[in-house]
């Protein structure tokens, strides 16, 4: 919840930089929690007078709107921003850097993916110091229900659809088994994942979200069994899940 910043003494230089937070402030307050004009200029710790300007000033801008009941909220201008910097907010760039810290931090490749239809994509890869790599090119397509990063793309998805998944995708995979595992893995917050021999690969993921809380991609780690213990799958899922939550709130969303 906003803390309106109440009003103070400053010189000359200071006056701007205060009504400019007085005003980011009530627009905080309001699009949080819509209420009418007197509640929020109660709630702002500002004069009446200095309130009444400023909600004033934003309605005529369209940062702040007239809702039903009378009630203040976000304004359209505001909504029309909020849409173009959501869509120049590219998902590999703001992944980017969180992958390549959390690589450098493990020693083990990192990957950045999000859904297409029944499978899941590749978008990035943050290169470990494995010897022996797990190949999956940008571009790469799999199967939901196959991979970690695919069963983090589904931590939304009810129970009928992804038995569908499981039913399309041909595989021998018992769907009560699938839907306990995935189960937990959403009650821990990420994916752990152990794949059949031989190549016996092992990995975490965790979903990714945007400001509205939907998840618009996964981050995963994936590597050789001889990179990573089993004992060592529970820790190294904290790692991907701090990672998954740090990208989501360079997003916007809130937990």
């Amino acid at each position: 919840m906003a803390t309106i910043s109440p009003e103070g003494e400053g010189g000359p230089s200071s006056v701007g930089a205060q009504t400019l937070i007085r005003g980011l402030d009530l627009i905080e307050q309001a699009v949080r929690e819509p209420m009418r004009m007197v509640e929020l200029v109660e709630r702002s710790g500002l004069t009446r007078s200095t309130a009444n300007r400023l909600i004033t000033a934003l309605v005529r801008r369209g940062f702040l709107a007239h809702g039903p009941g009378g009630r203040i909220r976000g304004g359209p201008e505001l909504i029309r921003l909020g849409m173009i910097a959501q869509d120049r907010y590219d998902l590999v760039t703001v992944a980017r850097p969180f992958l390549a810290d959390l690589s450098a931090e493990t020693g083990l490749s990192s990957f950045l993916g999000q859904r297409d239809g029944d499978y899941s994509v590749h978008l990035h890869r943050a290169q470990g110091r494995e010897r022996v790599i797990v190949a999956t090119p940008v571009g790469t397509r799999r199967k939901l229900v196959e991979t970690s990063m695919g069963k983090a793309l589904l931590f939304d998805e009810p129970a009928d659809a992804r038995r569908r998944l499981i039913a399309a995708a041909g595989e021998t995979i018992d769907a009560a088994d699938f839907d306990r595992r995935l189960t937990d893995d959403i009650a821990r917050g990420a994916v752990i994942h152990e794949g059949p021999p031989p190549d016996r690969i092992r990995a975490v993921a965790a979903p990714v979200r945007n400001a509205a809380g939907v998840i618009v991609g996964a981050v995963s780690m994936a590597t050789a069994a001889q990179y990573l213990e089993t004992e060592q799958l529970e820790p190294m899922s904290g790692a991907i899940r701090d990672t998954a939550r740090a990208i989501s709130e360079a997003l916007g969303w809130e937990a």
